[in-house]
């Protein structure tokens, strides 16, 4: 079989360079898109480890059902896939870059009529079988680097697609830590009205007593039930709420409701408070920011890819077909029929269509790189806000320990003097009610100065791990 000569002066075709066109991403500095310093109060000027931040509130249950659910949350399994796609559609723009080889086998029978005019076909009066076997080679050279941006943007997409798993994962232990917080925090609740209502008995016997001994009346007694059934009816919606956090985070582990049972335990630790960092940290440690930041990659490189349609496409294409009118000639090699030769398309006329397909993708790009400095400023806003509301709430926790403490004293001095017979029994409930409620005000300002820890440290990017997305492959 000989060799075409074509093939032969076509061949340095394949190694020529290429000369890719379009704009190359150029990261930006952090420095560049956040200040120099926090607003707020800083407790550290350099950035610490808070991958497992969850630690660090002492809450060994809390810690369990965070890690846990990065195992069994249907959010992170769909992140998960999400990744495993990004990396496929790699794989389909990255094998535009390499030859197509498909074999190629038929058979056919031919009839042709005596008085048939044919044209670049079989005779008139012929009637023959013909046999078939071969194969189909291509190659599209990329010379402009249409494919190489593409696949540039592919491997955006993947990075893309491994911050939003990381972004996720953030989100998910913030969730998880928030309902936690929420059923400690009732828990502290149900046990102030309960340990209320042991009070409140305690108080309708006194009244009783001092009734049925003629020192009280029927008032009393009527205001010291009162106060005992209204407190009471305060715990079914208290566990209710309880139940429903619990309902929560079985959803968010990826379990039925139900399935998940949070024992009681006190608050988590309010006075471990993370460093800071500067400012430009957020750009290392947050994924959202690197997620956007990705996608601007990935629309830089196709508005290359956009652009190279302007240009020439060369494409090399051949095929080598054993046939004949037996079926052995399907394997013969002298009844091969050898074709080959480039091909070139140069786009002319086409209504515009490129140059608005690159307008689209220059347009892209400036809205992604909007997106990732609308997502900087977010993100300190965030931060400041999350830091000072904990400010906030902690200043808040202290003034209402002083206002309980009053409160208990004045309690049991209104109880004293009812006892004595200084003062009526609503003097009493007075005093109770406000302790009570300054007991409680007090307890959803330390659930609220945790809540805010774990937005701080959210904010953060706290949670993010960096073996995110090296555990799933589509290679």
């Amino acid at each position: 079989m000989k060799i075409s000569r074509a093939f032969v002066c076509l061949l340095p075709l394949a190694v020529l360079p290429a000369c890719t066109v379009g704009p190359d991403y150029e990261s930006s500095h952090p420095s560049d898109l956040t200040p120099e310093a926090w607003l707020g109060p800083t407790s550290d000027q350099k950035a610490e480890d808070i991958t497992a931040w969850w630690t660090h509130l002492g809450d060994d249950e809390l810690t369990a059902l965070i890690e846990r659910s990065f195992g069994s949350s249907l959010t992170l399994a769909e992140a998960r896939e999400r990744i495993i796609s990004a990396r496929a559609r790699r794989g389909i723009a990255n094998a535009d870059r390499l030859p197509t080889l498909d074999a190629d086998a038929s058979y056919s029978r031919i009839q042709t009529g005596d008085d048939a005019f044919i044209v670049g076909g079989a005779p008139p009066g012929i009637e023959a079988d013909v046999y078939a076997l071969g194969a189909v080679a291509g190659w599209e050279l990329d010379l402009w680097g249409r494919v190489d941006r593409l696949v540039e943007a592919a491997e955006a997409d993947i990075g893309f697609a491994v911050e939003d798993l990381r972004a996720s994962r953030v989100a998910l232990a913030a969730e998880v830590a928030r309902e936690v917080v929420l059923i400690r925090a009732t828990d502290r609740d149900i046990q102030l009205v309960e340990s209320t209502a042991a009070t409140d008995r305690d108080a309708l016997d006194i009244a009783l007593s001092r009734a049925n001994a003629g020192f009280g009346d029927e008032l009393d007694v009527a205001r010291a039930r009162r106060d005992l059934e209204s407190n009471l009816a305060l715990l079914p919606a208290l566990r209710a709420d309880r139940r429903e956090a619990e309902f929560r985070i079985a959803v968010l582990l990826g379990e039925a409701p139900g399935s998940i049972v949070v024992g009681t335990s006190g608050l988590p630790a309010r006075d471990v408070v993370p460093a800071l960092g500067v400012p430009a940290d957020l750009l290392m440690r947050r994924p959202d920011l690197r997620r956007a930041e990705r996608e601007l990659e990935a629309a830089t490189a196709r508005i290359g890819a956009a652009k190279a349609e302007r240009f020439p496409r060369v494409s090399l294409s051949g095929s080598i077909t054993l046939q004949g009118p037996d079926l052995g000639d399907a394997v013969n090699p002298d009844a091969y029929l050898l074709q080959f030769g480039p091909s070139i398309t140069l786009p002319i006329f086409e209504g515009g269509r490129i140059r608005s397909q690159v307008l689209s993708a220059e347009s892209e790009q400036r809205q992604a790189l909007i997106r990732l400095r609308s997502a900087v400023i977010g993100a300190l806003a965030e931060v400041e806000t999350a830091s000072m509301r904990r400010v906030r709430a902690e200043q808040r926790v202290e003034r209402l320990s002083d206002a309980e403490a009053a409160a208990r004293d004045a309690e049991n001095l209104s109880v004293d003097r009812y006892t004595a017979g200084q003062i009526d029994f609503l003097d009493v409930t007075e005093a109770r009610r406000t302790r009570l409620l300054i007991e409680r005000n007090r307890v959803a300002a330390e659930r609220d100065t945790i809540l805010r820890l774990v937005d701080l440290y959210a904010s953060l990017g706290g949670g993010w791990d960096p073996d995110a997305g090296r555990v799933v492959s589509a290679d």
